[in-house]
């Protein structure tokens, strides 16, 4: 009769120690977050690392923050379905297609896990780099596209598919480039794909954009190859990188697989609340695009006019490039963090000779120019 086999030697004859993790988990590569804290001395912090809304959270999202406060003790909705319904009816989208997450950045996890495996993951070698992260830890190989002039290069990433190709990770707009292309590059991209490869398309910049030749790739989810999936957050825009909210829009026959991935309650109810409340005060939402425009502007033409070159971003930062390669931009951003401007260097990007500074509240950025332009004159004059 057969069955299962089951090995009955007692443990000690197996002597094989400790539970050990995947082998890709054991060297794999750590996701370092923008520095939040400046060294003992700085007088005034201002965070200019990990772009964080400088507006701090619409106030009609901090009220309903406090209309569910009492009611912590009660699961949130499985599957985040009011926060789902109400940015459906926002951007004109099937509800039942909206995947809510605790934040965007485990959707890419999510993705891998479940269509690309011990497959290949193509990105943009400037890119956002959770998807190498991610599609490194998760067994998955990482693949780098070259760009060309800090900008996705829709030829190159042609080039890198290979038969263990299951997935395209594209930002648009990208971070820390700024950098963005067209719907119908994304769209033209699709088209030269395999069907049986997925093209993600990150929009966590999107409410930033408004020039012109710039789409969302929403339609293209629509696509009958069920082949697109695009997603956001709620980090960065609407000021609520504090509470993890994000989403994706995904094909009918995703849905139940994203489900089993996520499980119940990812969402939590002032999550939840917050977004919603959120999605409906266009106010704050005209100050918080207001605002990043006029900022980051000024932002770019002041770095500029200190004889550093910029990409033309798009998002709510600015990236530069500083004299001297790594070692120089190493130097500059400790130089920025001890007084008090906390910067980020783009190394995790394959750029590491290259300084990114998120656009702050006015009296950020004024500071900002002038720590930046003291010290470009002190290194003029060593």
């Amino acid at each position: 009769m057969n069955g299962p086999h089951f090995d009955h030697r007692h443990p000690d004859e197996h002597a094989v120690g400790s539970p050990l993790p995947m082998p890709y988990l054991v060297d794999g590569p750590v996701y370092t977050p923008g520095q939040a804290s400046a060294p003992a001395g700085a007088a005034t912090v201002f965070r200019l690392a990990s772009n964080e809304s400088p507006l701090g959270m619409s106030d009609m999202a901090r009220d309903a923050i406090f209309g569910v406060a009492g009611n912590q003790h009660l699961y949130p909705d499985p599957d985040g379905a009011p926060l789902a319904r109400a940015i459906g009816d926002v951007f004109g989208l099937d509800p039942a297609r909206i995947v809510t997450s605790p934040g965007s950045d485990i959707i890419i996890n999510w993705i891998i896990q479940g269509w690309v495996g011990q497959g290949s993951v193509i990105y943009p070698e400037h890119a956002f780099q959770s998807y190498r992260i991610r599609a490194a830890n998760n067994g998955a190989t990482p693949v780098a596209a070259p760009e060309v002039d800090l900008r996705t290069d829709v030829q190159a990433i042609l080039r890198c598919v290979s038969p263990q190709t299951r997935a395209v990770f594209i930002a648009n707009p990208n971070n820390p480039t700024g950098t963005w292309l067209s719907l119908e590059e994304l769209r033209s991209l699709r088209a030269r794909l395999r069907s049986d490869i997925l093209l993600v398309v990150d929009e966590a910049y999107f409410d930033y954009v408004r020039v012109r030749g710039y789409e969302t790739a929403l339609a293209l989810v629509d696509s009958p190859a069920a082949n697109v999936i695009v997603t956001r957050t709620f980090s960065k825009f609407y000021g609520l990188a504090g509470l993890r909210v994000g989403w994706a829009y995904v094909p009918t026959s995703f849905v139940r697989v994203f489900d089993k991935l996520r499980g119940p309650f990812a969402v939590s109810r002032i999550a939840i609340a917050a977004a919603i409340a959120s999605l409906g005060d266009t106010a704050y939402q005209t100050s918080a695009y207001t605002h990043n425009v006029r900022w980051r502007t000024w932002l770019q033409d002041q770095i500029r006019g200190l004889g550093y070159r910029t990409t033309d971003s798009v998002g709510n930062f600015a990236l530069f490039q500083v004299p001297g390669g790594a070692d120089g931009a190493t130097t500059l951003n400790a130089r920025l963090a001890a007084k008090g401007l906390l910067c980020r260097v783009a190394n995790q990007n394959a750029l590491p000779e290259w300084i990114r500074v998120s656009v702050g509240s006015a009296d950020a950025m004024t500071a900002f120019v002038q720590a930046l332009s003291d010290l470009s004159r002190d290194a003029r004059h060593r």
